[in-house]
C-alpha cells in the first residue's frame, strides 16, 4: 500500500508563536531614513577624504623625510664608498692630500662611478687648502683654482 501524501501544512518540528522583541524605546521619535541625496553626499565627502589621505601619504613617500637647516638635527652625512672612506675622514680633518686624492678618484672614476663635478670640487678644496700638486691639476684640465666650469 502506498504511503499517503504528505501534509503541507503538518511540519515535522515544533515551532513557538513569537514576536519580534522591540529595539529600542517604541515610544521615541523613529528617524527619517537619509535620502539618496544625502547618502551620495557622504560617500563624496568620504572618497574625498581617503583620496586626500592617500595623495599625502605618496607625497611624503616621495619627497621623502626632510630635516629644515636649525631644527637642531645634524645634517646627514653624505654616503661615501667604503674604499674612499679613509681618504674622506682625512679630507674631513683638513688632509689637503687626501683631498687630492679624492678629486683624483673622483674624476678619473677610480673605486667610484666617475663624477667630474665632484673631482673638481675636492681638487678646488685640496688647492685652497695649499696642495701645490692639486694646483697643478687643475691648470692642466684648464679650470685653475678660482675659475667654475
Amino acid at each position: 500500500m502506498p504511503s499517503p501524501a504528505p501534509n503541507a501544512s503538518h511540519t515535522p518540528y515544533r515551532t513557538a508563536d513569537t514576536q519580534p522583541l522591540p529595539i529600542g524605546d517604541p515610544s521615541a521619535p523613529q528617524e527619517a531614513p537619509a535620502s539618496p541625496r544625502r547618502k551620495a553626499l557622504t560617500y563624496w565627502i568620504g572618497g574625498l577624504a581617503a583620496v586626500l589621505i592617500l595623495a599625502g601619504v605618496a607625497v611624503s613617500y616621495w619627497k621623502g623625510p626632510s630635516v629644515a637647516p636649525g631644527d637642531g638635527a645634524s645634517q646627514p652625512q653624505p654616503e661615501v664608498p667604503p674604499s674612499l672612506r679613509p681618504y674622506y675622514e682625512r679630507a674631513q680633518a683638513g688632509d689637503a692630500s687626501a683631498m687630492r686624492m679624492l678629486g683624483t678618484m673622483y674624476y678619473n672614476g677610480l673605486n667610484v662611478a666617475p663624477d667630474t663635478k665632484e673631482g673638481i670640487r675636492w681638487y678646488r678644496k685640496a688647492a685652497a687648502a695649499g696642495s701645490v700638486a692639486a694646483m697643478k691639476d687643475l691648470e692642466q684640465l684648464g679650470l685653475g683654482q678660482d675659475e667654475s666650469k
